[in-house]
């Protein structure tokens, strides 16, 4: 079984948002006073994600993400991620994380299931980590990335291009790449989280992609269908370097994802507020072929891409990505 959408997208790949909560406070993502929360009973319990899960798994989903906020404050991810892995259908788990508390952690996960993790990491600069996240400790996450590393889980490190990043901490990144087998990527700065959006802003994406791919010898990796990312391997390191540039070089046409927020909305577009209401059914006592047919019809009418990032930017109406799963 498979979801096609009515521009004929196959949807294989799905993020799933545990949680709107977070322990961080990053400048691009969430005003220093933080944020209204959700209540909790709005929130999906680990055993409605696993019953969810498995009808998107049975409808043709191949690889989930879980993410947030912040996965790892959800009690119960493990026991989650052991219950997909009892899918033989399911290629790909995977977590994207920031990596405070991840490092006691890996070796249950891996043990579970778990096939990659992608760490958020915007500086090498251990104090202009903690000013950009207001707090974090930047050797908790250097901890967690050596942690998966040493367990030889496949790593990939998000780094949010900010206006405020120097070339000579490029370099850094790209070092680390050299001398690891890591993905570096480099994220443009997505306008999407509201007022705490409004006082930072990114860097000239194109600019910072031009100058790192005549500065350093990379050679570019064959896209896959319903990558993200432009990848380059390193021709002598161990490593890979990324861009995902949503915005200025969207990859709506062959997008194949779906998100699925911790209230148990689908959502079918970053960048569009459509949503389809599968916590209500599902409490309510909807079956898996009821579930499925939601789901389904939910699907095919993703919107074809960006036609509404303007609108949001304007008329800042913005989706709070904390969560769905960003």
């Amino acid at each position: 079984m498979n979801l096609i959408d009515r521009f004929e997208r196959k949807l294989t790949y799905l993020r799933v948002s545990l949680t709107d909560r977070c322990n961080l406070r990053c400048v691009y993502c969430m005003p220093p006073e933080g944020v209204q929360l959700l209540p909790r009973d709005q929130i999906l319990r680990i055993s409605e994600y696993e019953r969810l899960l498995s009808v998107f798994i049975k409808a043709g989903i191949t690889k989930i993400r879980l993410t947030g906020g912040e996965p790892l404050l959800r009690r119960g991810v493990t026991s989650l991620v052991r219950s997909l892995s009892q899918h033989p259908s399911l290629k790909e788990i995977a977590l994207t994380t920031n990596g405070i508390y991840l490092k006691p952690l890996v070796p249950e996960l891996i043990a579970e299931g778990i096939t990659s993790v992608n760490i958020s990491l915007d500086s090498l600069n251990p104090h202009r980590y903690a000013a950009m996240t207001r707090g974090g400790d930047f050797y908790k996450v250097w901890d967690s990335i050596e942690s998966c590393l040493s367990h030889g889980l496949k790593v990939k490190i998000n780094v949010v291009a900010m206006q405020d990043l120097a070339f000579a901490e490029v370099d850094q990144f790209i070092s680390l790449a050299m001398n690891n087998p890591i993905e570096i990527r480099f994220l443009e700065f997505m306008p999407l989280c509201g007022s705490a959006s409004q006082s930072e802003s990114g860097i000239n994406f194109r600019l910072l992609k031009e100058k790192i791919l005549a500065n350093y010898p990379l050679v570019p990796v064959l896209k896959q269908n319903g990558d993200v990312a432009s990848s380059y391997v390193l021709a002598a390191g161990k490593g890979r370097i990324g861009f995902i540039d949503s915005l200025s070089e969207p990859f709506c046409g062959d997008c194949n994802r779906l998100r699925l927020s911790s209230t148990g909305q689908l959502r079918l577009c970053l960048f569009s507020h459509a949503e389809v209401d599968l916590r209500t059914p599902l409490r309510a006592g909807a079956t898996d072929a009821d579930l499925l047919q939601i789901i389904q019809e939910g699907a095919f009418n993703k919107p074809k891409g960006h036609e509404e990032i303007r609108r949001f930017v304007i008329n800042e109406d913005l989706p709070p990505i904390r969560s769905i799963g960003g």
